[in-house]
């Protein structure tokens, strides 16, 4: 069973690997949790602690847990 933890630890795998997460052509290079999870959806916010960077901005991450390469949004801080 995937959980929120493993899931930043497999997006920051994946920008140690590739550079950057790319989702709808936003390109995130640094995710740091901690993340929150609410039912079957992680996060990661201000209210969660963790960090988001990438295109100069800051942003908040959202995904369903154990699908998050599919399902993953970022929104501007």
């Amino acid at each position: 069973m995937s959980s929120v933890s493993e899931d930043i630890k497999q997006m920051q795998a994946q920008i140690q690997q590739y550079g950057s997460v790319t989702q709808f052509g936003i390109r995130v290079q640094v995710i740091n949790g901690p993340g929150l999870q609410e039912g079957s959806t992680g996060s990661i916010t201000v209210k969660s602690g963790g960090v988001v960077e990438g295109n100069g901005a800051t942003y908040n991450a959202g995904w369903e847990i154990g699908n998050w390469g599919d399902t993953l949004t970022f929104t501007k801080r």
